[in-house]
């Protein structure tokens, strides 16, 4: 008898695959606890769009896919801000990904955007800017102290 994949993997692959075809930037992968995109609670269903904040609460997480595969997975305690993003097959010049970290930890799997023009990928992280030099990245940014 043939192994069959878990569920789990099978749903992956075919957000992955059909991920170009998506109206909007990214989706949420799985999440755990409280996550939050511009203050209001995800669900299966949340989409995510340019200028999105997506914050999760104490003992929460969540793995984010954007449009052109590239995977963000956010622990407990963080907050981003995905300030610029466009991915457009038909004109790759024009691709851009810009996430700031504003708290927390993210962890970054880079996609087709990073692959075929590293230069358009950054991320800040307080006062600094970090490019992407390769496909996976870890960030940790302190919270703010008043």
């Amino acid at each position: 008898m043939p192994a069959i994949l878990p569920v789990r993997i099978l749903t992956l692959l075919l957000v992955l695959v059909s991920a170009g075809a998506w109206s909007a930037d990214g989706r949420i992968l799985s999440f755990e606890g409280d996550v939050r995109v511009n203050g209001e609670p995800v669900d299966a269903e949340t989409e995510l769009n340019r200028e999105d904040t997506i914050t999760t609460g104490p003992d929460s997480s969540v793995k984010i896919v954007l449009s052109d595969n590239s995977v963000l997975d956010l622990d407990s305690g963080s907050e981003i801000l995905i300030s610029d993003y466009s991915f457009d097959t038909d004109e790759p010049g024009s691709n851009t990904s810009k996430v700031n970290i504003l708290s927390g930890t993210l962890r970054y799997v880079s996609g087709r955007i990073a692959k075929e023009d590293p230069e358009n990928i950054s991320f800040t992280a307080g006062n600094s800017t970090i490019g992407v030099r390769g496909t996976f990245i870890s960030i940790s940014v302190s919270p703010p102290t008043e």
